[in-house]
């Protein structure tokens, strides 16, 4: 059991005003079998009312609508989450993890890759008992394929593609995986969340093992344990994307995203009480 603090900003920066901004974000952690909210806030910079809902994949999202015209939008997320992923219960594989998306279709590559691992594993579709020791081999297989490059990809890349390039980020691994899993019926979804130790949002992948959902995060070649904190999960990047918007105008956008998670709650909680007093002190400005 570890008890992590999180503080997460996203500026976005605009050549031009624009007008009637909404935008969806998901930058809250929720609470599962292996990690409970204790607190969690968000705050915009220009303030705006902002309304919490879930999605169809069960994550928390902040809709909200700017109608003014502004040149600049900031979104600011804290909390605490209390993470335990020894302790983890029996959780069910809805079967639409089963199923390849355009991301994460498999090629003829990807399928031989996994049908190899599977026989030196000797691993059978049919009531096999060792699923999680052929993730955990398939997850190595992708660290040993890729060579991490940021710029290599973005996000329209597919799992195929990226393969083949042997670069990509953190997002490509985890489509990979995922590919290689279903093209053996395991199911696999994707994750974002928070790592310790990494200024940035970050995308791993959880594994069905018959029993219950794992982690494993092919970027480091490693079981996820408490040093991750999970905000979304989907079937590719495409369901669980930090933030998505539109608006009205014909600006350029510029996105800077700074990220931290680790133990030290009484930073974030000192955090947290300046963003709101920044926030209360422009809104009465106003």
């Amino acid at each position: 059991m570890r008890m992590l603090s999180y503080v997460f900003e996203t500026s976005l920066a605009f050549s031009e005003p624009v007008t009637d901004h909404s935008f969806v974000l998901r930058c809250l952690p929720k609470s599962t079998n292996t990690q409970k909210v204790m607190e969690s806030q968000v705050f915009t910079r220009p303030r705006i009312p902002l309304s919490e809902q879930i999605d169809g994949f069960g994550n928390r999202i902040v809709v909200g609508y700017c109608p003014s015209a502004h040149e600049s939008f900031d979104f600011y997320a804290t909390g605490l989450a209390m993470v335990e992923p020894d302790d983890a219960g029996p959780t069910p594989a809805h079967p639409m993890f089963l199923q390849a998306t355009k991301l994460t279709m498999p090629s003829d590559a990807l399928r031989a890759l996994a049908k190899e691992e599977a026989q030196a594993a000797g691993w059978s579709a049919k009531g096999s008992a060792n699923t999680w020791e052929l993730a955990q081999r398939l997850c190595t297989r992708v660290f040993d394929s890729f060579e991490y490059a940021p710029g290599a990809t973005d996000t329209t890349t597919t799992a195929a593609e990226a393969y083949e390039a042997g670069r990509g980020v953190c997002q490509d691994y985890a489509h990979v995986l995922i590919a290689l899993c279903r093209a053996l019926g395991i199911p696999a979804r994707y994750v974002t969340g928070l790592m310790v130790g990494e200024g940035a949002t970050h995308a791993w992948v959880e594994v069905h093992d018959g029993e219950r959902w794992r982690g494993l995060d092919p970027t480091h070649n490693c079981v996820v344990d408490d040093r991750y904190m999970l905000f979304a999960t989907g079937r590719d990047f495409e369901d669980c994307p930090i933030e998505r918007g539109m608006f009205r105008g014909n600006a350029e956008q510029t996105q800077k995203v700074s990220a931290s998670l680790g133990d030290d709650a009484p930073a974030v909680n000192a955090t947290t009480a300046h963003l709101a007093k920044a926030v209360a002190a422009e809104a009465k400005a106003k």
